[in-house]
């Protein structure tokens, strides 16, 4: 899978994580990165500590989503992995938190479809109380946030010239 096969009209980049505790926040940042840079009309951008129902609904209005979060999985090339997220219903212990796959589910459920999915999973090292980043989630985080800005439009900057 790469970031064009999810490159879609109305394109949705949901950062999901913790930003007091270090490399947990690195999606969160990715998408204040790409706030910063701008980014093309139909990409919209959204960040949370985690999922929750409600977000079947802002995930259903999209033609596709990539969800960036923070893994400790060995083996997680750097400077981040993409991977295919298909709806799938689960029975949560609560319902105040759900998997990407859930929410996806949600979506068919509510509101008959949902979006083409990929979660840009990014290798955190550092997970203290702490809001600052590792070095080398920093250094992902730039990278993640360049290709995503590739695929969702250009910098302000590059819209003035």
């Amino acid at each position: 899978m790469t970031l064009e096969d999810v490159a879609a009209p109305r394109l949705l980049i949901y950062g999901i994580g913790n930003v007091g505790r270090q490399d947990d926040g690195v999606g969160i940042r990715v998408v204040e990165r790409l706030q910063a840079a701008g980014v093309r009309d139909g990409v919209t951008l959204e960040s949370s500590y985690q999922l929750s129902p409600e977000d079947a609904l802002t995930v259903s209005l999209h033609d596709a989503v990539i969800f960036v979060d923070a893994t400790v999985e060995p083996g997680t090339p750097e400077p981040y992995a993409l991977q295919a997220v298909a709806p799938a219903p689960s029975a949560e212990f609560t319902t105040h938190a759900l998997s990407m796959g859930s929410v996806l589910a949600l979506c068919q459920r509510l509101y008959g479809g949902s979006p083409a999915a990929c979660v840009m999973a990014i290798p955190g090292y550092a997970f203290d109380v702490n809001a600052d980043l590792s070095d080398r989630a920093m250094s992902h985080l730039e990278r993640a946030a360049a290709d995503l800005l590739l695929i969702a439009g250009r910098s302000r900057l590059e819209r003035r010239m």
